[in-house]
């Protein structure tokens, strides 16, 4: 299968790439030029790098006709940890997303799949299913729902099959550093104190390769629409920081109360099984503590 890759060099996309050539797949990655290639390492030369500009797309439309992609995996975003909810770049990607959907039609793609997000559902409810009323309250979840009703009406279109994987709260090796699990753990390592919030928010929390293999079964198939990337376990923000701080043997480090919580940060986000177990077939290899301690080893060989 020959796929085009937005994002490769990015937290997911990098492990999709891997996950990709491993599977016998032609990878094109989508690729700025003068990008960081440090998380894609040793599978670069499997790769073929497609330099183009996904926020100037006006010429990827002769560079995606000679690269011929079967399947579209569109992953790139701005996802600046902090700031990414209510960064004006989300208009500037959604525009950008609009003009790859335009070059691909000169292509002989027949699927396209988003990463799309848990934030785009009415987070009131805490259980969320794919039928959960949608209720973006950022500009990150609006524009990325606005990207999925276009994707939707363009692929029908045009005869081809799309669908939208709304990704829940991830971790594992090349997460950023400012997201709560490497900070935690580098906190940790580094024998400094740990602030953080109570932590009583409910999450759900999937390692990164369970969900690039998420990603990829979603793409192999032709199940449409959205699909949850969830663990379905629900779990709080205190108990994962817990977790770390008993594999690492530093408990004491952990400072919960320090830190205020976000005004609207949801008390509950959790998948509900769906599409992507039933009828994918698609199961976590990790669980939780299996997940962070393989986190942990990695995080331990960084400077």
């Amino acid at each position: 299968m020959r796929v085009l890759l937005t994002g490769a060099a990015g937290f997911v996309g990098s492990h999709l790439a891997r996950l990709l050539v491993r599977e016998g797949c032609e990878v094109a990655a989508l690729v700025r030029p003068g990008t960081d290639l440090r998380r894609l390492g040793d599978v670069v030369p499997k790769l073929t790098l497609v330099e183009g500009d996904l926020l100037a797309p006006g010429g990827l439309g002769d560079v995606l006709g000679a690269v011929a992609p079967e399947v579209c995996v569109h992953l790139a975003w701005c996802t600046h940890p902090g700031r990414y909810l209510h960064a004006a770049e989300n208009v500037d990607y959604l525009a950008g997303s609009a003009g790859l959907l335009r070059a691909l039609d000169g292509t002989v793609c027949r699927r396209i799949v988003l990463a799309g997000t848990c934030v785009e559902y009415d987070t009131d409810l805490g259980y969320l299913t794919e039928d959960s009323p949608v209720r973006p309250r950022s500009l990150y979840a609006a524009c990325k729902h606005a990207l999925w009703l276009l994707t939707e009406r363009h692929a029908r279109a045009r005869g081809r099959s799309a669908a939208t994987a709304r990704l829940f709260l991830l971790y594992g090796p090349w997460e950023p550093e400012a997201r709560l699990v490497p900070s935690v753990i580098r906190a940790l390592l580094n024998g400094r104190p740990c602030p953080l919030t109570w932590g009583e928010q409910t999450r759900d929390f999937l390692h990164v390769e369970d969900v690039a293999a998420a990603l990829w079964a979603v793409a192999r198939s032709g199940v449409e629409g959205p699909i949850n990337v969830g663990s379905s376990t629900p779990v709080s923000v205190a108990a994962v920081a817990r977790e770390i701080g008993g594999l690492l043997g530093r408990p004491d480090l952990l400072h919960f109360g320090a830190r205020p919580a976000p005004a609207d940060d949801p008390p509950c986000l959790v998948a509900e099984p769906g599409p992507l177990r039933e009828k994918l077939g698609w199961s976590p290899r990790y669980d939780l503590r299996a997940g962070l301690a393989a986190t942990i080893e990695w995080w331990k060989g960084q400077p």
